[in-house]
């Protein structure tokens, strides 16, 4: 199992653009200094954010270190960043499944979604360009077109590239809108407590892997905010207790 977390983590390497300290962080992966391996992977982070390699590898050293909380986390950005990441799926459900057999747990994205947005949003705004050119040129030939059936074909052409141009747009906005979002967070502690009020303590406390919905994040950021469970019960958490997805 290892060696092919290893050979994972080499591959990823070859397609990142990190720099010197993701090639540190896989170095010390590869001798099983974790430790040295999460320091660098995050220094990364630091130089390139929203890297989805150094995202992916944080995860695995996280996950060799048993500090599954913070490795689902590192595995979720990646999903953020990447929806369609098959892997990171599998290293989540891996995650639960060694903090709780009984848990189950489902990617937010369906699967078409996840396709779609497997693309970035600037991809699917330069293919909105394209289809606003190709839909110019339809039009321009329909208009000069003299022969009936050829006014049909170009009009059959124009209606495609229209659908297509809006069916990008909408995308696009989508695939940026998800990437940029703050509407999750994810327990990474063995246990945080949740507050019934910011002056009093309630008698349920979140479990480590445990993951919130946010309800409001105060840009003001206040030291508690109001979270969702997954089973739909409202709190306060300390912000400082979770990871934000």
């Amino acid at each position: 199992m290892k060696q092919v977390l290893f050979i994972i983590a080499l591959f990823n390497s070859l397609f990142s653009f990190a720099g010197s300290n993701f090639d540190e962080g896989i170095d010390a992966f590869q001798d099983s200094n974790y430790v040295l391996a999460i320091e660098k992977f995050q220094a990364s982070l630091a130089e390139t954010p929203n890297d989805v390699a150094s995202y992916y590898n944080l995860g695995l050293a996280h996950q060799e270190s048993k500090q599954l909380g913070k490795a689902i986390w590192a595995f979720e950005k990646v999903l953020k960043l990447s929806p369609s990441d098959t892997d990171a799926k599998e290293h989540i459900e891996m995650c639960y499944i060694k903090l709780n057999e009984n848990t189950v747990w489902e990617p937010r994205l369906n699967r078409f979604k996840s396709i779609l947005y497997g693309y970035s949003g600037m991809t699917w705004s330069v293919l909105a360009i394209i289809f606003s050119f190709a839909l110019a040129i339809s039009i321009i030939l329909f208009v000069r077109a003299r022969d009936l059936s050829y006014k049909r074909l170009f009009m059959a052409i124009t209606f495609v590239f229209i659908c297509s141009l809006i069916s990008s747009i909408m995308i696009a906005y989508g695939a940026s809108s998800y990437a940029e979002q703050t509407r999750f967070a994810v327990v990474t502690q063995d246990s945080i407590p949740t507050y019934k009020d910011e002056s009093k303590i309630s008698e349920v406390t979140l479990k480590e892997g445990d993951q919130v919905e946010i309800l409001n994040l105060d840009k003001n950021e206040n030291d508690f905010i109001e979270v969702s469970s997954q089973s739909g019960d409202t709190y306060l958490v300390k912000r400082t207790d979770v990871d934000f997805i």
